[in-house]
């Protein structure tokens, strides 16, 4: 379903970048990005590219650095570019959390669309802020969410495997749920949203409470669900492109993982109370996120069962058909890029197996444990 419903909407992009070709948008852009414990080159290629775009409206910056602890070390690039026109940099003594510092960016913009970005991403010099803002044409448009690519792809075998990860989660997962206008996440590393909705929204938006405690987890995909709740369509555009630096160990990507399962896990129950049941793709597509893991480890615990005890053939054709079922992204992705390298992620199998669903269950008992927990 998923790789049906992302070709059509492809193929329905496809027609409004024809129909938009040439056409610039005049909306007035203010870009906010949050900062912690950044690597100070990745904080001035993120910085750098977005005095590189050009949009025909104004387009101002806001970075907010959240209480660093190698501030020393980023102040040279920081005051670098406050010294520059159209940018605005924050500076916090304390560490208050990544919602805070979007809170007091929300706060400070102007102009009619707001784009949050990551602090180690980079935008696209040509397919960047003017092509996920020309969304917003449809005036029932909320919030976009763009194409995120990995910025160190090349770095070893476990960065390859997470850039076609990425394209899938963007291209395939998302671009389904853009089918029906109800992009579930719009991501972190590169999203834009109108700004006559965060400013109603942006209250809720910190003052989230989780078993007692002010959230921090799940940021982007709890700014996302309000704007769905508000009653407005969230997109994925394909075109509009950023690079972003992923994990290049194990380890930083198991932790990775436990904080995006802990914001799928928190926003669940409150998507399915407070999000319009108009959404059906999106419920459908959620709660096939919640259940497909641990069918998964019921399906391997009974191929083996079946292996040893009954029959080894049929053992052996049910893990041809896995074998299949999992092929079929990898033939998605390689048929829409043209990228053979696609089919190296059959070996993502045995990651997901091994490092992401144990991670799932550490997830869950870790639920109330709250931090920007990236580095």
């Amino acid at each position: 379903m998923q790789i049906f419903f992302a070709q059509l909407n492809s193929k329905k992009q496809n027609i409004f970048k024809l129909q938009n070709e040439g056409l610039e948008s005049e909306l007035s852009v203010t870009v906010i990005v949050p900062c912690y414990n950044e690597d100070p080159k990745l904080l001035e290629s993120c910085l750098k590219s977005i005095v590189n775009q050009k949009i025909s409206g104004r387009l101002n910056t806001i970075v907010v650095d959240d209480g660093s602890k190698n501030i020393k070390d980023l102040l040279p690039v920081l005051n670098k570019y406050k010294k520059m026109p159209n940018f605005d940099v924050f500076i916090s003594e304390k560490n208050k959390g990544k919602r805070m510092a979007q809170k007091l960016g929300f706060d400070k913009a102007g102009g009619d669309i707001i784009v949050t970005i990551d602090s180690d991403t980079v935008i696209d010099p040509v397919n960047g802020i003017n092509t996920i803002i020309k969304q917003f044409k449809n005036p029932s448009v909320g919030a976009v969410t763009g194409d995120v690519k990995v910025l160190n792809k090349n770095d070893n075998f476990l960065t390859k495997l997470i850039f076609y990860r990425y394209w899938l989660a963007f291209n395939q997962e998302r671009a389904a749920q853009s089918n029906f206008n109800a992009v579930m996440c719009c991501s972190g590393p590169f999203s834009a949203y109108r700004r006559s909705i965060i400013k109603k929204i942006k209250d809720r938006y910190v003052a989230q409470i989780f078993l007692g405690h002010i959230s921090t987890y799940g940021d982007d995909r709890h700014l996302t669900n309000l704007v769905l709740q508000d009653g407005h369509i969230v997109r994925f555009e394909k075109n509009a492109i950023v690079y972003t630096q992923v994990p290049s160990s194990i380890k930083a990507y198991v932790k990775q993982q436990i904080r995006w399962n802990k914001s799928f896990y928190r926003e669940l129950l409150w998507t399915l109370k407070n999000v319009p049941t108009k959404h059906f793709y999106m419920i459908y597509d959620m709660l096939m996120q919640l259940v497909l893991p641990y069918i998964s480890i019921v399906a391997m615990v009974g191929i083996i069962y079946i292996g040893i005890f009954i029959n080894l053939k049929i053992a052996l054709m049910w893990i041809i058909s896995l074998f299949m079922i999992t092929a079929s992204r990898s033939i998605f992705g390689a048929y829409r890029t043209r990228d053979l390298g696609f089919f190296l992620f059959l070996t993502y199998g045995f990651v997901h197996t091994i490092f992401l669903i144990p991670a799932r269950f550490y997830a869950i008992f870790t639920l109330k444990e709250n931090g920007w927990s990236t580095r």
